[in-house]
């Protein structure tokens, strides 16, 4: 089978970023420019390249590729497979249908957060032929050797849904991928080779994306990990771990950012891991999720020796009362002291927050500022909280307000810049939410001593234009009318 694998093209957002959890994009990487390669599009690519199909993978985002672009390249294929989020599925459906016009005989097939949460929405587009539910790179090597052989042994497959005569189907469960270490490694030869991906966070270019493990056992309530991955942490083995990486050092990436929600879940492995990574010199740096509570001294100052720069946090709020209300299973103490040993550790921190949660006032909104300039992060992001389909939250509020449908809405340049939804769970308007927000961006940001740090910062050419970009995009969101 000829497949291609594909980011599709936007009109509307330069940077979208299409997360194959949370069904929406951090506002982090749009506000400060990020471009990420995409690991689950090339997880996918090498799965069937893998089982012997002709692969293309396709980041049009990436490489600043049109929609016109991709039409004259789609007759080749028989099947078209894209990863498809919340606010993003509506203008994807459109460019399926373009696609599909261009070549009639091609099978589409989506996966992602949306997908698996709302497949019923996502089936009554005529541009979708088929839905994956949950983790998708088993379903999907098995689902394009089903329509190789030309028949419909195809709607037999576990964890897909389709179409039959006008009405949805959705086919029983697949169990998760037990064993991580099954997986073959990202063939990141198939990513185009005329990118330079960026990141604010990341020191040395070029860098790499990596996962060690999936799956969540927390509870927050805006959240979709634990049920689209799973409660149960599975991880790779730390020598499946450190083979992935040697062929990572092998091929001239200089920089590394685990994409695992939890890295610092497993104290032992983690132990093992840093040991392995300092005896082989590799000379890399990396970026890695934590959890506020799962670090401790010795922990951090042996990944700060392993090459760890930045740890990224889930913070949320500064507010005992609503970290209650998202269900986020932290305390504020336990954050200050999180931070605190980081910040001793050497390792730099990004603290990821949001606004507009269920229960918050303006008063909590200020509370929430205050303590980000307490606890002191080197960088933060701030984004509105939504409920997405597959949280909690949506499950909540859908019961009482069916209108919001399938969560989704078409002013896709609007996500996590404004709120939606929020005047269900909250007293503030949208407008309020969107004010806070950006007090809160000019507030952290826009201190002369604050950048006078950064200045302080730059070691190398990298450094100042990672700084300068992530400063003009930073400024430009904070400052607009």
């Amino acid at each position: 089978m000829r497949v291609m694998v594909l980011n599709p093209p936007s009109r509307v957002i330069k940077n979208v970023v299409r997360d194959l959890i949370y069904g929406c994009w951090c506002s982090g990487k749009r506000i400060g420019g990020a471009s990420t390669p995409p690991l689950n599009l090339l997880y996918i690519a090498t799965v069937l390249k893998s089982a012997g199909h002709e692969v293309t993978l396709l980041d049009a985002i990436g490489e600043g590729r049109t929609l016109e672009y991709v039409k004259s390249k789609i007759c080749n294929y028989d099947c078209l497979i894209i990863s498809t989020s919340t606010m993003s599925f509506h203008e994807d459906a459109d460019i399926l249908k373009e696609l599909k016009s261009a070549n009639p005989l091609l099978t589409t097939i989506i996966f992602g957060s949306h997908p698996t949460f709302m497949p019923g929405h996502c089936l009554s587009e005529e541009s979708v032929d088929v839905t994956v539910i949950n983790e998708p790179e088993i379903t999907i090597r098995e689902l394009v050797e089903q329509i190789g052989q030309g028949d419909d042994r195809w709607k037999s497959v576990k964890g897909i849904g389709y179409t039959y005569n006008g009405r949805p189907i959705i086919n029983e469960s697949r169990p998760f991928i037990e064993n991580l270490d099954e997986l073959p490694f990202p063939d990141r030869t198939l990513l185009p080779q005329s990118i330079d991906y960026f990141h604010p966070l990341v020191r040395k270019m070029p860098y790499a994306t990596m996962m060690t493990s999936r799956g969540c056992p927390g509870s927050c309530n805006f959240c979709t990990v634990g049920r689209f991955y799973g409660k149960k942490i599975r991880s790779r083995s730390t020598g499946n771990i450190i083979s992935e990486i040697e062929i990572i050092h092998s091929q001239g990436y200089r920089e590394i950012f685990f994409r695992d929600e939890t890295f610092t879940f497993f104290k032992d492995r983690n132990k093992k891991f840093c040991e392995e990574l300092i005896n082989r010199k590799y000379n890399l740096s990396w970026i890695a999720n934590a959890r506020v509570g799962t670090i401790d001294y010795e922990t951090a100052r042996l990944m700060k020796q392993a090459g760890c720069h930045t740890i990224k946090i889930g913070v949320e709020s500064g507010v005992q009362r609503i970290l209650n209300n998202i269900k986020k299973g932290i305390t504020v103490e336990n954050t200050k002291k999180t931070f605190k040993i980081l910040k001793e550790a050497g390792i730099d921190t990004h603290a990821h927050m949001m606004i507009g949660c269920p229960g918050e006032t303006r008063e909590t909104i200020d509370e929430t500022l205050k303590f980000i300039k307490e606890i002191c992060p080197t960088t933060v992001t701030m984004a509105i909280c939504t409920p997405y389909p597959g949280t909690e939250l949506f499950d909540i509020i859908m019961r009482e307000h069916p209108e919001i449908g399938d969560g989704s809405d078409r002013k896709l340049s609007n996500v996590h810049v404004s709120g939606y939804y929020n005047q269900y769970f909250t007293d503030l308007s949208n407008e309020d939410i969107e004010k806070y927000l950006k007090r809160v961006y000019q507030s952290f940001y826009l201190r002369p001593a604050y950048w006078m740090k950064w200045m302080g910062k730059i070691r190398n050419a990298d450094d100042a234009k990672r700084i300068m970009l992530a400063g003009l995009n930073v400024f430009n969101f904070a400052l607009e009318r």
